[in-house]
């Protein structure tokens, strides 16, 4: 009998032991005795006899008392290895407690705050000093940090993340060139549907990144939400689509989808111009496998699609360059197709005749599209440096057509119009180069 009385004392002495040591470190901490507070902390862990439901709380307070001499600027020199310290107690007790029960009842949550403040801090200060990769590795264990706050629920903030380290974690990914990284924390931001104008960007990195990885359901994704939630820059986020599709279409699947939407119909100014500048493509990659004919219709689609956008704005002298410059292409694939066929023989001048019939055709649309173009162009005021430079070629293109037209009269015998196309020969050639 005197034995279990003995054993039962000496249980409650331990309990009280243990209780003993929790109630100082916490008397300690509250008079601001980290030191001593660590002393303790130290003490109580290396008890050979600690109990594993009592090591929950102890770690818990070793977190706490760590966090405070790493955030302390008195204390954190003499202890460097305080912050390792406090996350591998925090570590070693969400293993012990993955339900978290004490931390919740014991309100351990200052520790966490602690070491999520002083990882922020230090990814500032490798942040101001352009030290990317540095920066990055504290602001994203700031993050997940302030996430595990949040998610459990132990912070008085309703937000759902936490906006500031997610995106300072994403802009040092960024410029420490992980963008696999960057693209997981913006699509965070991107996700609540964050409109902030400084957020544009991100949604402008996640479809660029997407694209470029040929991700098509993440693309359309943030696609959809850029346009949502910025629909004032709607010529640009048409842009970055038709640059996706021109990535990962064929040219002669793209033709054909323009077409196709051309014959439906709704066709915008926007999209129209990004068709134009698809069909434009010298990529050799895309052009491989286009015969010379296939290419010459490729630019003629350019053309005919820059028709359609002037149809559509017919104040913009750009839109009548390039439908006027790419029937001139097409004249001039011609002309050059035309000199191989030199020679007196019947069939030789036939087949001149027949290539010089489809010159004209060419010829006259580029000169109806370029005139345009030259009208706009000429008279407007403070125009932009590729405007200048359509102009002069304009005018250039015309003085060549019309030099055309004019020697065409001799062989095709029709005297009359040779003054006519003379005249505006000499009225192009004396404004090239003119333009400033």
């Amino acid at each position: 009998m005197k034995k279990l009385v003995l054993a039962v004392a000496l249980l409650f002495s331990v309990s009280y032991l243990m209780a003993q040591d929790e109630t100082v470190i916490q008397l300690m901490v509250s008079q601001k005795q980290y030191e001593k507070a660590k002393d303790q902390v130290d003490k109580w862990l290396a008890q050979p006899k600690l109990k594993d439901k009592e090591k929950p709380n102890a770690y818990l307070w070793k977190m706490l008392v760590y966090s405070n001499l790493a955030t302390d600027s008195a204390l954190s020199g003499k202890y460097p290895d305080a912050v390792a310290q406090s996350m591998d107690a925090f570590y070693q007790y969400q293993q012990l407690d993955p339900s978290l029960k004490a931390l919740k009842e014991g309100n351990f949550q200052a520790g966490i705050g602690n070491l999520y403040t002083n990882a922020f801090q230090k990814g500032k200060s490798f942040y101001d000093a352009k030290q990317w990769d540095s920066s990055f590795k504290y602001f994203s264990e700031s993050q997940r940090l302030g996430s595990f706050l949040l998610t459990n629920k132990l912070s008085t903030s309703t937000a759902t993340i936490d906006t500031l380290t997610v995106l300072y974690s994403g802009i040092t990914a960024q410029n420490a060139q992980k963008l696999d990284s960057a693209a997981k924390y913006y699509a965070m931001i991107a996700d609540i549907k964050a409109s902030d104008k400084e957020y544009e960007d991100i949604y402008k990195f996640l479809i660029g990144y997407y694209s470029q990885n040929k991700d098509n359901a993440n693309f359309t994704k943030y696609l959809a939400l850029a346009k949502e939630l910025y629909p004032g820059e709607s010529s640009l986020w048409t842009q970055y689509e038709m640059e996706n599709m021109t990535t990962n279409t064929s040219l002669t699947s793209l033709m054909q989808k323009y077409q196709d939407e051309a014959t439906a119909g709704g066709l915008t100014e926007d999209k129209i111009i990004g068709y134009a500048q698809a069909f434009e493509s010298n990529d050799s990659a895309q052009l491989k496998d286009l015969d010379s004919t296939q290419k010459v219709q490729l630019k003629l689609a350019a053309g005919q699609a820059y028709a359609k956008a002037f149809d559509l704005n017919n104040t913009n002298g750009t839109y009548a360059f390039g439908a006027g410059y790419y029937y001139y292409y097409a004249y001039e694939i011609l002309d050059d197709r035309y000199h191989t066929y030199s020679g007196e023989s019947a069939s030789l001048k036939t087949k001149r005749a027949q290539i010089a019939k489809e010159q004209m055709m060419y010829a006259d649309s580029a000169a109806i599209w370029l005139e345009k173009a030259f009208t706009i162009l000429s008279t407007k005021q403070n125009r932009e440096r590729n405007e200048t430079a359509n102009l002069n070629r304009a005018v250039n293109f015309l003085s060549q057509i019309y030099g055309w037209k004019r020697d065409r009269t001799k062989i095709d015998g029709n005297n009359a119009d040779y003054d006519k196309y003379d005249a505006l020969y000499k009225k192009y050639d004396e404004l090239y180069n003119t333009f400033k």
